[in-house]
């Protein structure tokens, strides 16, 4: 009783810890949800900021155009006058009024030096109404511009130029004036952003308006803006002094401010002439009705979110303890078997090495082989039957301290008790015979697919299980070891581990190692028989490793076969191979026919020769003098492809060997169908000299004859003994290659066996040539 309360404690305790955990949740959702609006709305503030700055330089800039465009009007209009010279003032009004018409000026007029204007349309004085500050720049040659100028009771804003040397009725003209109408300005002061309600004016460093507010929006001002700001209540941060500081140092900026109820924007830009700025008035809410209507929609989502999140946190904690048994379930139940899960196998799995620290485990992967197969074959539901009943019988054979799991599709991990290794054997056997009989009598026509067995002898309990996983399938990939038609199995050892690292650290170093030449070509002789001359070479490769010293071919080849850089490596060979002919042929010597080996690989693409013909072709090489070498494991993968392929590489004009002849399934039937030019005789026939003579002569002697019949050239590899030599040559064997004449050597070894003193000689010196 005591206990049980103690649980309710507990539980209660932990309950309580949970709905601390939700309020501190919630707040801090809360929180983030403020944070996230406060930033919004800074950013926000800070976009629409500089969207107003920008809104008011293309209008600066527009402005600055139109003034730029005016002077340069002028001044070509001007320079028309100084280029012609005119006598009189209808010469005058002919040549400018051309002009006039392209651009947007009302009148153009002459100044004399006295400062008197004449109108060139009508040649009357013009009552120049601005300040002298106007005169002053015309006198000084410099161009100007100023406002107020009253024409036929309008005002219009004057640019002026200077002019040199230009004598109209004997008068000298100092500069060229134009009146030009504000309304245009007004034009391009006008906004259509922000619903019209925006507008600009232009006014002088010291606020006196240039421009009048002509919008329906503008607000009411005087002569001179900045009395009217005095007026205005600034906005925090903001100064009318800084404004004033701002546009006499030529300085962009913007500020907020209220006046007759109204919260405004104001951006202030210098524009041309220097002494002229550009305002342009926003209205606030104009500017953050959007962005306003926005933050509000967004502070509401926040706010719905996490109530939103709130509830779902408490339906989630509800659910959790209404739920606990389902949850459990689908932790620690399989879905198909109705058996453990890989997690619930790692706990108990865990628990029993805990419980039993001195007995030994070993951790089982089971994988059934061609799964997928058999599933198209009789259908996933029936397949998944099959995994329930594997499952429920191989549980069933385990003992107390043992346990079992699926941890995907068809593979299941199995913690087993272990003894030695005979004894797990011999239970696999056990398995795979009774499951045999139990899948027959459940349904015949299921069959019992092949099961594998990969074994991980747990010796360091501390390991991470999927870490034994791997290794249970690293043994089964490097090493399985078949017992009978259903059964494999595979034993992990640090000798597999050390296999695989090997291999990635070959795969890692071999292009490098391809591209500082530490592979090189050996050549090993031929020998013509009976004179028993040297007649041709068969081109292998030795890997040189700078750091190893030799590495051989037994080691890299199967890699480089699995992982395709066997393509590149033939390549090269073939190459190295056409450098040497190449080299032979201009020393004057009669080459040797060589042969190259040609990896399976290549015929995954089908227009893999052509790589061969351009090399040949590159090095001008007659192609006769090389021999491509095909095993003979690929003709039963393919036959009808590989009868293509070396007629293929005969129409080349390469000759074409079969290779390992006798070390598979071959029969002397398979000679006729493959239309080799060269037959090479294993050397699984010539390893052991106890062998009876006669016997090998009936074999050896019945292929060599059948293949002389078929005009093929007969090479027997790996002879080591001098009897096997004179059999051959009694049976009238065409060429030897083995140990009993040569090894392989490197080609300036081969050189000199082959054609002498002088040439290795002459091959030290030469760059095509290869090291000793």
């Amino acid at each position: 009783m005591e206990r049980r309360k103690a649980g309710y404690k507990k539980k209660n305790g932990t309950y309580r810890w949970i709905f601390v955990v939700f309020i501190v949740i919630c707040i801090l959702a809360s929180v983030f949800s403020f944070l996230y609006y406060r930033n919004l709305h800074k950013t926000i503030r800070e976009e629409s900021r500089g969207y107003l700055q920008e809104v008011s330089r293309r209008v600066a800039a527009n402005l600055d155009r139109i003034t730029k465009d005016n002077f340069a009007m002028l001044n070509m209009m001007g320079a028309s006058l100084e280029a012609t010279e005119p006598e009189n003032m209808e010469e005058v009004r002919r040549l400018l009024q051309k002009q006039q018409g392209f651009g947007e000026f009302e009148t153009i007029m002459l100044v004399e030096e006295s400062g008197k204007a004449y109108n060139i349309a009508d040649s009357k004085s013009v009552f120049f109404s601005f300040d002298g500050a106007m005169l002053d720049s015309m006198l000084a040659n410099k161009s100007a511009i100023a406002k107020d100028q009253i024409m036929d009771n309008k005002e219009y804003f004057v640019f002026a130029v200077s002019l040199d040397h230009v004598v109209v009725g004997g008068e000298k003209i100092m500069a060229l004036a134009a009146c030009y109408d504000p309304d245009t300005l007004n034009q391009v002061l006008s906004m259509t952003s922000f619903n019209g309600q925006a507008y600009s004016q232009i006014i002088t460093k010291s606020g006196t308006l240039v421009t009048k507010a002509v919008f329906p929006f503008a607000m009411k001002s005087g002569y001179n803006i900045f009395s009217t700001l005095q007026n205005a209540e600034m906005d925090e941060k903001e100064s009318l002094t800084k404004v004033c500081s701002d546009i006499e140092n030529n300085v962009a900026d913007q500020i907020s401010f209220s006046l007759d109820g109204v919260h405004r924007y104001m951006v202030y830009t210098p524009i041309q002439p220097d002494d002229w700025y550009l305002l342009t008035f926003v209205p606030f809410q104009a500017v953050n009705e959007k962005s306003d209507m926005l933050l509000v929609m967004t502070l509401r989502i926040c706010g719905l979110l996490v109530v939103l999140f709130c509830g779902l946190v408490a339906i989630l904690f509800w659910i959790f303890r209404a739920n606990k048994k389902k949850l459990e379930r689908l932790a620690y139940v399989d879905g198909i078997t109705e058996g453990n899960t890989i997690q619930r196998f790692y706990e108990l799995a865990a628990e029993m090495m805990e419980s039993v620290p001195e007995q030994k485990y070993a951790l089982v992967y089971t994988n059934i082989e061609n799964f997928k197969i058999l599933n198209a074959q009789i259908g996933r539901k029936n397949c998944d039957m099959i995994l329930t009943q594997f499952y429920k019988y191989s549980s069933s054979v385990l003992n107390k301290n043992e346990c079992m799991g699926r941890l995907f599709a068809d593979n299941f991990c199995i913690m087993l008790t272990c003894r030695s290794e005979e004894e797990l054997i011999k239970r696999f056997e056990d398995w795979s015979a009774a499951a045999e009989e139990y899948f027959g009598r459940l349904n015949p026509a299921w069959g019992m697919p092949q099961l594998e067995f990969g074994v991980y002898v747990i010796e360091n309990k501390d390991m991470p299980f999927p870490e034994m996983i791997d290794r249970a399938k690293l043994a089964l990939r490097e090493s399985p070891r078949q017992a009978g038609s259903k059964l494999r199995y595979a034993f992990y050892d640090d000798a597999a581990r050390s296999r695989m690292f090997r291999e990635k650290h070959l795969s890692d170093v071999m292009e490098e190692a391809l591209k500082n030449r530490e592979f090189q070509v050996y050549l090993q002789p031929k020998y013509r028989l009976p004179e028993e001359k040297i007649g041709g070479a068969e081109a292998l490769v030795r890997w040189c490793s700078s750091t190893e010293g030799m590495i051989y071919p037994d080691e890299f080849i199967p890699l480089f076969e699995k992982n395709g850089f066997v393509v590149t490596l033939d390549l090269w060979v073939f190459e190295e191979v056409c450098r040497t002919l190449c080299s032979w042929i201009e020393r004057g010597v009669q080459p040797v026919k060589i042969s190259v080996n040609c990896s399976r690989v290549h015929f995954k693409n089908e227009k893999f020769l052509q790589a061969y013909l351009t090399v040949a072709d590159q090095y001008q090489i007659d192609r006769s003098l090389i021999e491509i070498e095909l095993t003979e494991s690929v003709v039963f993968e393919d036959t009808e492809r590989l009868i293509k392929i070396i007629e293929q590489i005969r129409a080349a004009g390469f000759g074409c060997s079969m290779d390992d002849f006798g070390s598979g399934y071959s029969s002397l039937n398979l000679i006729q169908s493959i239309p080799v030019d060269t037959l090479k005789i294993d050397k699984v026939f010539f390893k052991d000299k106890t062998m009876e003579l006669d016997r090998l002569k009936a074999v050896v002697g019945g292929i060599i004859r059948m293949s002389h019949s078929l005009s093929m050239v007969t090479v027997a590899e790996g002879v080591e003994y001098r009897e096997q030599v004179e059999m051959l040559k009694q049976e009238g064997c065409d060429y030897i290659q083995g140990y009993i004449f040569d090894k392989p050597m490197n080609i300036a070894s081969f050189e000199q066996k082959a054609f002498g003193e002088s040439l290795a000689e002459v091959r030290k010196s030469d760059p095509l040539g290869e090291p000793e």
